[in-house]
Parts: C-alpha cells; structure tokens; sequence
C-alpha cells in the first residue's frame, strides 16, 4: 500500500523544521481568460478511470481553466482560466527563458491572448525540449507578493522570476517514498525521500535531490537535505 501523507501529519514548529529561503530563478507563464472559461477540471480520457480530481482534503475540485501533468511530482495539476492563475515553470536560466518566450511569440505577441491549445503548446515545448522538470500553478496574486520579475523590460508577469530577497519557509524531510496530499489535483508522488515545504498557508513537496540546487540556509550556504530536520513516519 502507498503511504499517503498531509500537512496535517508533520510538524513545521520552529524546534521540529529547518529554517531556508528559496533562491532559483521560475518562468511565470500567465494564464489568459480562456474561452469558455477553458476545459473541465477532470482527467484527461484515459486517465484516473472513474475517479475525479480532488484537493488535500479529499474535496472535489471544480470549475474550468486548463489540466496539464507535473513530470517532477508525477502529479496533476489544474489552473483556472479566469485571468487569475500562472503556471510556474523552471528551474530555468536565462538563456531558456529567451527561447521559451520565443516560442510564446511565435503562437501570440500578446500572452493575454493565448489559447488553451496554446498553453498547452508552451508547456509541452519546455517539458520535451527544454527538458524543464517541474511545472506547477501558481496565482497572479502570489507572483505580485512573493516574487520579483529578472527582467523589468518583459511583459507584465511574464518571464522570469526569483522570489523576494529573504523569503523564509520552514521545511522538514521526509525520508523513504509514498505520496503527499499537496496543492495539486492528484497526489504528489516521491521515492527517495521528499521535503515538505511550509511558507504562509502554502505547503508542498520537493523532491529531495534537487532541493538544495533550488533552497538555501539562512547563513546563505545550499540547504542540503542532510542538514534538514527530519520526521520518519514510516517507510
């Protein structure tokens, strides 16, 4: 049986979670007002045979927008398509951010007029040929608060983004494998180990050999997973 964690099992108090901030640079893609509000927020055909998506708490997740997979997490994700919603890509450099907006452009100069199918497009170019290993969904209003545009000269939340200077979590490392009920329309799913990510009312997985290329400790060094504080609840 796969072990299923939550939030609600761990503990992100100060004596029981280590202190980091992140320091990586995400492409922010934002998601237009889609025509019809965009797809159903159900599985694609094929998928998740008689079984719908559901949030942390086992409720259904309803409305419109777009669906797309997280190759990191081996996850689903939805974003609505209301104009309030981006997709986080990354982590990226600045050298494949100046090709992914090339290919943005090339669909639509105006991101705001992006299609679903066009969505679809970007997020399948930096997946297969960016190689890009995670992408998630986001809000615009998170992006205003917490992160910072690279480049002031790109279109408005678009492109890409570092998160403020000093913009602490608390994280703990969860060894062994299993799935995590996080922020994603499935379970986030990890085997060798994951760290759970506590910022605000924010809380998600990453995956455990790629957290200290993206996390750092306060004194600036990587936050290495061995230096984490750790809570095994069982393999």
């Amino acid at each position: 049986m796969i072990r299923t964690l939550s939030a609600d099992d761990l503990d992100f108090g100060e004596d029981a979670s280590t202190l980091v901030y992140s320091d990586t640079l995400r492409f922010i893609l934002p998601v237009p007002s889609l025509a019809g509000g965009g797809e159903p927020f159900a599985p694609p055909a094929g998928e998740m045979r008689n079984e719908s998506f559901t949030d942390r708490r086992g409720r259904p997740i309803q409305g419109r927008g777009i669906v797309f997979f997280n190759p990191d997490d081996r996850c689903w994700q939805v974003a609505h398509g209301d104009g309030t919603a981006v997709i986080n890509i990354g982590p990226m450099t600045e050298g494949e951010a100046a090709v992914l907006i090339a290919k943005i452009s090339s669909l639509s100069p105006d991101p705001e007029r992006l299609t679903l199918d066009d969505l679809k497009a970007v997020i399948g170019y930096a997946v297969d040929t960016l190689k890009m290993r995670a992408v998630f969904s986001s809000s615009r209003a998170y992006v205003a608060e917490r992160m910072m545009p690279v480049d002031a000269a790109a279109s408005p939340g678009l492109g890409l983004h570092r998160r403020r200077a000093h913009d602490y979590c608390r994280v703990v490392f969860v060894p062994g494998a299993g799935q995590f009920l996080g922020p994603a329309a499935t379970p986030q799913v990890f085997k060798n180990g994951a760290v759970i990510v506590k910022q605000g009312d924010d809380i998600r997985l990453i995956q455990a050999d790629v957290f200290a290329d993206h996390y750092r400790f306060p004194d600036g060094r990587p936050a290495r997973v061995s230096e984490l504080k750790m809570q095994d609840l069982g393999r």
